[in-house]
């Protein structure tokens, strides 16, 4: 057989976007795909926003996820949103990958991380990449720039937002959910990094008082025992002490799976439970 055309595969119904963040100072690649064709959604009609964060490894998954779900699995026709990076150009290597998101998913510094990183990475940060620990900055440009900047391209409903991450996004969403009630009406936290600084999270939502009628939904490998990063006790602790203050929060254990072969099921279960409209008076589990 012989080729004679070759084109980039790309996923259908999707755009991209540059977006430079006055915020923080960077130029985010922005990914957006539109609902799946079948659910029969009028183009003007507003739709709820999921924004993915790690967009640059999730988004590809993300999107054929929610367009299953919206097929067949009671999910709502959704406008996803992927927040990523420019990488492999002239200014961000791809290598930068990891501390991007180190800035921009964390909410403080954390010491023994920085050298973990440093370790796998070989070298240290750009100087124009700030530290650890901006993640109230990155929540401001989610909400103050790549809200509006969506909300003006695409019909979307203001009133239903959905945030979701793994790992140190996963930290991300779930450090929203607690410190900036009623932002974000859904969240998804897989494998979130409780860990970091020492398990500050725990103390963080020890004094949080998060919206009653958020949605929130917490999961992890059930391989993610490593004793440095015991993220399956972590995460059933938080579901516990989140659910015992009478939140709506659904948690799983996907068993057999580590931290990376977890993220498309995370991403399926998570989606349905918070998005799948709940019968009347139910909690979400």
């Amino acid at each position: 057989m012989t080729i004679t055309d070759q084109e980039l595969a790309t996923i259908l119904a999707t755009h991209r976007y540059a977006l430079n963040s006055q915020t923080i100072g960077e130029t985010f690649q922005i990914d957006v795909a539109l609902p799946s064709p079948w659910t029969g959604q009028r183009p003007d009609h507003p739709l709820p926003v999921v924004y993915v964060m790690d967009a640059n490894t999730v988004f590809g998954i993300a999107a054929q996820a929610l367009r299953f779900l919206q097929n067949a699995d009671g999910v709502p026709p959704c406008l996803l949103v992927g927040v990523g990076y420019q990488l492999g150009g002239p200014r961000r290597r791809r290598r930068d990958y990891g501390w991007l998101r180190t800035r921009d998913l964390t909410p403080s510094s954390d010491d023994a991380f920085h050298e973990t990183l440093l370790a796998q990475m070989g070298d240290q940060p750009l100087p124009d990449i700030g530290p650890a620990g901006g993640g109230e900055a990155f929540l401001d440009f989610l909400i103050g720039e790549v809200r509006p900047f969506i909300a003006e391209r695409y019909a979307t409903d203001p009133g239903d937002q959905t945030l979701v991450g793994s790992s140190l996004g996963g930290l991300f969403s779930l450090h929203a959910y607690l410190t900036r009630p009623g932002a974000f009406t859904r969240h998804v936290a897989n494998s979130p990094a409780l860990w970091w600084r020492d398990c500050e999270a725990f103390a963080t939502e020890a004094a949080a008082q998060p919206d009653p009628a958020t949605r929130l939904f917490l999961s992890v490998g059930g391989l993610e025992t490593d004793p440095r990063w015991p993220m399956v006790d972590h995460m059933r602790q938080m579901a516990q002490r989140l659910s015992a203050r009478g939140l709506p929060v659904a948690s799983h254990v996907f068993e057999g799976e580590s931290h990376t072969s977890v993220i498309p099921a995370a991403l399926s279960r998570g989606l349905r439970s918070v998005l799948a409209p709940l019968p009347t008076g139910a909690i979400p589990s």
